[in-house]
């Protein structure tokens, strides 16, 4: 009996350990920071509603078409329009995408403003 008594504890703590253990793991891999843009695109895709650095909703959200170039306290290494949850990239070309914050604008991947949030 004492054998069977260890074995379902044995069993329990296996259980609760993995209970604990396979969630957190899948939530930092989920996390896993975006591979960066390859490159920055030069030639903004013709005839789409381009962000211009400056004007409107992008002087309001303070973006940028280079997130390295970004003086936003806010800002953090590795963080762009890439790897934002805002940036369309299954609706984007050439490296350019519409962002939801931009009022679906087009910005570059390469891009950075302050209502950044990682996917």
């Amino acid at each position: 009996m004492d054998e069977k008594n260890f074995d379902r504890r044995s069993f329990f703590r296996m259980a609760v350990t993995a209970a604990v253990i396979v969630p957190v793991a899948l939530k930092s891999i989920g996390k896993a920071e975006a591979a960066p843009a390859a490159s920055c695109p030069t030639t903004p895709p013709a005839g789409k509603p381009m962000a211009i650095v400056g004007q409107g909703m992008a002087k309001g959200l303070e973006y940028t078409d280079d997130g390295k170039s970004s003086t936003n306290a806010k800002h953090k290494p590795g963080q762009n329009c890439a790897n934002c949850k805002y940036f369309n990239d299954k609706k984007g070309e050439g490296g350019y995408a519409p962002c939801t914050m931009m009022g679906m604008k087009w910005v570059t991947n390469c891009g950075w403003c302050k209502s950044y949030a990682a996917r």
